[in-house]
């Protein structure tokens, strides 16, 4: 009887050790897979910001600090909602754009954020995806800046309006690209004029 009992403590310590690395392995191949079968990837040319690795950092894990700082976000075109845990809800009105994503991996110089939503482009679609933040601190004759460099993955749920997308991928593309390095500019623009009110209150 002993045996038997200490056969299911072992057990079930296993798999109290094993459980809170399961969700962080499935999260991982999810991530991966959505990047290896994505119907779009667009990487960005690196983009030079000029702030500190604090800052920068701060506003990687504190996306709904984007619409509070200046007037680059509007609710017009960009509506976000934390909902806890990590999550966020969007929606770009102007784009049709809805949806949750959340921030899914943390590593030193790198954040990889996952979502999934719905569009309305030329035709309404699901689907998931994934974006990849890198950033290295670099130093030219005047100051230390950021140099950060995205990584977008874009995958539909349906496969017939993926093939579709790629079809017109000449069309679609260049909008997809327009849309990116819009935000990508406009929060460079938050984050630089934050870390500018934070240099000139230390003074």
């Amino acid at each position: 009887m002993r045996i038997f009992r200490n056969a299911i403590f072992i057990c079930l310590s296993t798999f109290s050790w094993l459980a809170p690395l399961y969700p962080e392995t499935v999260l991982s191949d999810s991530v991966q897979s959505i990047i290896n079968s994505s119907t779009f990837t667009r990487i960005q040319k690196p983009l030079t910001v000029h702030t500190d690795k604090k800052s920068l950092e701060y506003f990687i894990e504190h996306v709904e600090e984007l619409t509070k700082h200046g007037r680059d976000f509007n609710r017009k075109e960009l509506i976000l909602e934390v909902k806890g845990n990590g999550k966020y809800g969007i929606q770009m009105p102007s784009k049709h754009v809805t949806g949750e994503f959340a921030l899914v991996e943390r590593q030193p110089n790198k954040a990889i954020y996952a979502g999934h939503g719905n569009a309305r482009v030329f035709f309404s679609f699901s689907g998931s995806i994934v974006l990849e933040i890198t950033y290295d601190t670099k130093q030219d004759k005047k100051e230390y800046y950021e140099e950060v460099k995205t990584a977008v993955h874009l995958k539909f749920d349906n496969a017939i309006l993926g093939f579709l997308a790629k079809a017109t991928s000449p069309v679609v593309i260049p909008k997809l690209d327009k849309l990116i390095s819009k935000f990508s500019t406009k929060t460079k623009k938050v984050v630089e004029a934050a870390y500018a009110n934070k240099k000139g209150t230390n003074k």
